[in-house]
């Protein structure tokens, strides 16, 4: 058993990357919109690009992390561009920002409002169910927490 993460992977720094070594599996879409590394996703309408997952959506996936950040400009670079490729994440193991206190076990709602992610069972009514997602690990509200995703 794995105690000492950081041994191992980098600790996590921001939504968006992937949380351990187990394989996952990723399509290519473009952005039809800003996105952020870490947003759960869904197609658009003509089923050709993603956009972050609206109110009444269907999520396709979350986003991956693909740039390392520019510290020394501060640059705005943690997201994806308009019309960039986006890797969406449909099956692994991803951090991702949690909007409450979350527990290993809980099945994953989505905002689609913050963008953040909650507790299936304690999550509120603007909340989205995110199809066969699990948090593997615990994380206070504002934190990053690992969620495993398995869609088709």
């Amino acid at each position: 058993m794995i105690t000492q993460y950081d041994k191992y992977m980098p600790e996590a720094s921001h939504a968006g990357k992937i949380a351990n070594y187990q394989d996952y599996q990723a399509d290519t879409k473009p952005a039809s919109e800003k996105i952020p590394f870490g947003a759960a996703l869904q197609l658009t309408a003509d089923g050709e690009s993603v956009s972050t997952v609206k109110t009444g959506g269907k999520p396709v996936g979350i986003a991956l992390a693909s740039e390392v950040h520019d510290w020394i400009n501060n640059e705005d670079d943690q997201h994806y561009k308009q019309f960039n490729p986006v890797a969406v994440v449909r099956k692994g193991t991803i951090w991702v920002r949690v909007g409450e206190d979350v527990i290993a076990g809980e099945e994953a709602n989505v905002n689609p409002e913050d963008g953040r992610f909650y507790a299936a069972d304690t999550a509120t009514v603007n909340t989205i169910k995110f199809p066969t997602a699990v948090f593997k690990t615990k994380a206070k509200l504002g934190g990053l927490a690992q969620l495993q995703i398995n869609l088709p």
